[in-house]
């Protein structure tokens, strides 16, 4: 990257603004050849949303556009460098760039006059065709009613492949097709009820320029998600799909942590770099780690930390989870939050609409869109795989929408829940095992918290809707292991928290497994072993319980990390749970 610190333009997706305006870009004109050497027919890439698809589209327009003049344009970008090649393609094609990503209409007809309006568009700046003598009739007489936008809906499906076969009788070369975003649509049709008819336009749309069109060179696609539904993408011509998993282009979208400290360091911002890693970083695409790319170029511009990426497509996904989603999806959001990974299988492709299950479908959409990432050393091959929260700041987003989850799911709780955490922050466990006894683990609203992980999410929940002046932490590193829960004040004189959770299943009295059956399902999860018949009647049982929890902060030296970020005075929580009843153990550490 040159050193010289250049302005940050935020707002665009034009390479020529982009670059010939010699703003702040990170060099990504490998991408050009990587593609030509390993592309297909057509090539379907699958990126998260604002991670440089629409800009590496608009930098192919400018190179292969025959129509252009783009030598100055990429002169010193790193595919200069290799100059038969560049030779050879720079601006050699007919071109036609197309991007969907505005297409937002709240009905299926006004979707299509915007599609309309961007055909309409693409051909004005190809005029020449129509004024040239080299159309017949037919094609200038179609010409112009898509120009007008008067074309009937059917020649504006075909409008693409039409436009190919111009460009082709004008150049007497095959056609280079960029369609970016092209699930755009779809995703917002889907939000906006008008699913099916839009999928059917697509389909045809798509399609028709795609699949056995002889003025193609070839096509690239960009989008979220692979749409699988009636063979949307797979009825093209042997599509070569390049998801998050695979190994092509993988640096090509997203900055890797090189580019990152270069910018950091051309910014006067290497001092924060870790919190920048922290915050950004975890993408993983093909094994290689990558950072948003928006939110390291928007914390270049406004040198503060903040949570710059929002997908409001997926966010309203999230949002509607937490209040539809069954036991089993909050269960797994809930080990997310705390730091467990889910164990998924990668999906082909989607098909809308998302049920708010806990199943292959769900994850796959959300690791496609950036809210998982698979976890170190998961291929593309991995038939089952774990996958996790990529960083802090989509931590942040799954956070808010469980705090606005449990500050509304129950408005008969919201009344106790800050006496709750009054009493934990002061130390006081019978306090605390007397309003989890008495209210809320009774509350109506509790019924689907059966698993350890729903009561982590249960407690982080409450503990999110009042943190104002302390931070929490969930499945923190700290010591030897991992503490279920570190609450740590802005203030570092108070006291700080930290809790491990102990969850025990099993009916009162439960029979012994009869010979041959094993005494521990296959499939029930192992957090903890089973209780032996009639430990469960024991009045000290879950007290035992709670016990063992704190044995297990002091033996893996959970306080160790807050001791050594100079917390000195730090309550100890061991809490035990059977179903609706709980105990809770507490000991204090002041070292003043």
């Amino acid at each position: 990257m040159d050193n010289m610190k250049k302005q940050i333009l935020i707002g665009t997706d034009s390479f020529e603004e982009i670059v010939g305006g010699n703003y702040f870009y990170i060099d990504k004109t490998l991408f050009i050849k990587e593609l030509l050497e390993n592309r297909g027919k057509v090539t379907l890439i699958t990126r998260p949303r604002r991670f440089g698809k629409t800009l590496n589209m608009s930098m192919l327009r400018y190179f292969f556009n025959v129509n252009m003049d783009s030598k100055v344009l990429f002169d010193g970008l790193n595919i200069m460098e290799h100059k038969d090649f560049a030779e050879k393609h720079l601006n050699k094609y007919p071109v036609i760039f197309l991007t969907l990503k505005g297409v937002e209409g709240k009905t299926f007809d006004s979707s299509i006059m915007s599609i309309s309006g961007l055909i309409s568009g693409i051909l004005q700046e190809n005029l020449y065709l129509y004024e040239s003598n080299r159309l017949s009739i037919r094609q200038k007489e179609l010409f112009y009613a898509l120009f007008l936008k008067k074309a009937p809906e059917v020649e504006l499906q075909s409008a693409l492949l039409f436009l190919t076969e111009c460009l082709y009788t004008y150049h007497k070369k095959r056609v280079i097709v960029l369609l970016d975003e092209y699930d755009a649509p779809i995703t917002n049709a889907l939000m906006k009820g008008y699913y099916d008819e839009m999928v059917d336009f697509m389909r045809g749309f798509m399609g028709s320029v795609f699949k056995t069109n002889d003025y193609l060179e070839f096509g690239v696609l960009t989008g979220v998600q692979r749409i699988s539904k009636e063979s949307l993408v797979s009825g093209f011509n042997n599509p070569l799909v390049c998801g998050i998993m695979n190994k092509e282009f993988v640096t090509c979208f997203g900055f890797t942590e090189e580019e990152v400290k270069d910018a950091c360091v051309v910014y006067e911002l290497n001092d924060k770099f870790d919190e920048v890693k922290q915050w950004y970083d975890g993408y993983r695409f093909g094994g290689q780690d990558m950072y948003n790319p928006w939110s390291i170029t928007r914390y270049l511009a406004e040198k503060e930390i903040d949570n710059y990426w929002v997908n409001t497509g997926s966010v309203r996904i999230l949002q509607d989870v937490f209040y539809k989603g069954d036991s089993a999806l909050k269960d797994g959001l809930a080990g997310l939050l705390t730091g467990a990974p889910v164990m998924m299988r990668l999906e082909d492709g989607i098909t809308y609409p998302i049920k708010y299950v806990h199943s292959d479908t769900f994850w796959t959409m959300l690791l496609n869109a950036g809210y998982l990432k698979p976890c170190n050393g998961v291929t593309a091959r991995a038939e089952k795989f774990g996958a996790e929260l990529v960083n802090m700041e989509v931590k942040n987003i799954f956070s808010r929408y469980a705090e606005e989850w449990f500050g509304t799911q129950q408005p008969s709780i919201s009344r106790i829940i800050v006496e709750f955490v009054e009493y934990l922050l002061k130390g006081d466990a019978e306090a605390v095992s007397a309003i989890l006894n008495n209210e809320l683990l009774n509350n109506p609203g509790c019924h689907d918290f059966k698993e350890e992980n729903s009561y982590h999410m249960f407690i982080y929940g409450i503990l999110l809707a009042v943190s104002g002046k302390y931070t929490v932490y969930s499945n923190s590193e700290s010591g030897k292991g991992r503490s279920d829960c570190l609450i740590k004040p802005v203030d570092k004189e108070q006291y700080a928290v930290v809790i491990e959770f102990k969850h025990r299943r099993g009916e009162l009295n439960s029979p012994k497994p009869r010979r041959g059956e094993p005494a521990h399902s296959p499939n029930e999860p192992m957090c903890s072993p089973k209780p032996r018949r009639g430990e469960l009647n024991s009045p000290n049982f879950l007290k035992e319980e709670a016990q063992k929890g704190l044995q297990q902060i002091d033996e893996k030296a959970y306080v160790f990390t807050l001791k050594k970020e100079g917390y000195q005075r730090i309550y100890k929580y061991g809490i035990a749970f059977h179903k609706k009843n709980c105990e809770v153990a507490m000991e204090i550490v002041d070292s003043q």
